[in-house]
């Protein structure tokens, strides 16, 4: 495919220790065509001088400067003034790999989301890599495909926008929630992917995904982190309904919907509402989590899993008056019969 342009979006928040290093990765790209939105969302340290000054000496640098209103708002901004066929993210203490872009668009034959592979630093040692099975198009009836053979295989792949080049066209005009403080950028690349008709999965590692103390995540078992769950399940669980029902003739697809709703979130939320003191979770709320689980049943992969075997119980008999001790109960239940394994 021809060259294309590529619009490069970086948010930017107090990341004066690590601006440089991201800028000059994608300085020394050998891919020539791409513009940088550096979008300054109220920085306090030096970082707003460091984007102007990237700004001022190379033209196809661009900063913007807003005041403080979260990375999401931040990314929009960016989307809004992009001029590329395809857009890009890179957080600012992030870096791009070596030949990222050239890696990205040498295969690309017009598809709707390019989804390429991240290497994880944890302070600068490589901890991991995540990368999609093969390098491979995935059009028409085959864009289903796409999810059995790299989603059901890893499914932190999609868990993040960067790595990845979205069409600007197929992103029209969906935009990160700003509202939401957790998982908005999953619900992202899941809005994206459920409208578009084709993907280029890229098995080579294209970003660099530096861990550091300030980027490692708060205690998952706060009340605050719990709240985020709570808010962010129900605009990702009818996305991830949408992508299953448009992969009718691969079941293992399906599953995706068991093992990242259920699984992961679900099951997590009620897990630490199990082992705790707080009575935050209620008899509704409760109620709440079995109409999603209802969604798994209706897509007929509803299996059954030693850890959650409470869960599993309670929504059996949901309709029976509950509280949050009597789930407590039959986690302490599952958990007797689950050791004498």
């Amino acid at each position: 495919m021809d060259k294309v342009k590529i619009s490069i979006i970086v948010p930017v928040y107090n990341a004066e220790e690590y601006l440089d290093r991201c800028l000059h990765s994608v300085l020394d790209q050998e891919f020539p065509s791409f513009e940088v939105i550096l979008v300054d969302d109220g920085s306090t340290d030096s970082s707003p001088l460091i984007c102007d000054r990237y700004s001022g000496t190379d033209p196809r640098f661009l900063t913007i400067h807003q005041k403080n209103s979260g990375v999401s708002a931040a990314r929009n901004a960016g989307l809004n003034l992009a001029q590329g066929e395809y857009v890009m993210f890179l957080d600012s203490d992030d870096a791009l790999l070596p030949y990222a872009l050239d890696a990205m668009v040498d295969h690309l034959g017009g598809e709707d989301v390019v989804v390429g592979g991240y290497g994880a630093f944890i302070e600068g040692v490589p901890s991991k890599e995540v990368k999609p099975a093969a390098t491979k198009s995935y059009k028409g009836n085959d864009y289903q495909y796409f999810f059995q053979d790299n989603l059901l295989r890893n499914c932190e792949l999609l868990d993040s926008p960067w790595a990845k080049l979205f069409r600007k066209k197929a992103v029209g005009d969906t935009r990160f929630c700003d509202d939401l403080n957790y998982a908005e950028d999953k619900l992202f690349v899941f809005e994206v992917l459920a409208k578009s008709s084709s993907v280029l999965a890229v098995s080579s590692a294209v970003y660099g995904y530096y861990m550091h103390a300030g980027s490692l995540g708060s205690d998952i078992s706060s009340d605050a982190h719990i709240m985020k769950l709570w808010n962010f399940l129900p605009k990702y669980v009818p996305l991830v309904t949408r992508l299953c029902q448009r992969c009718p003739s691969v079941a293992k697809v399906q599953n995706l919907y068991h093992t990242d709703v259920v699984g992961r979130y679900l099951c997590r939320i009620l897990n630490i509402f199990a082992t705790r003191e707080s009575e935050m979770l209620n008899a509704e709320c409760l109620s709440w989590v079995y109409s999603m689980m209802d969604e798994d049943k209706k897509l007929g992969v509803f299996s059954l899993r030693i850890g959650q075997v409470p869960n599993m119980i309670l929504y059996k008999i949901r309709k029976v008056p509950f509280s949050i001790k009597a789930y407590r109960f039959f986690v302490k239940v599952s958990k007797l019969f689950g050791s004498r394994k």
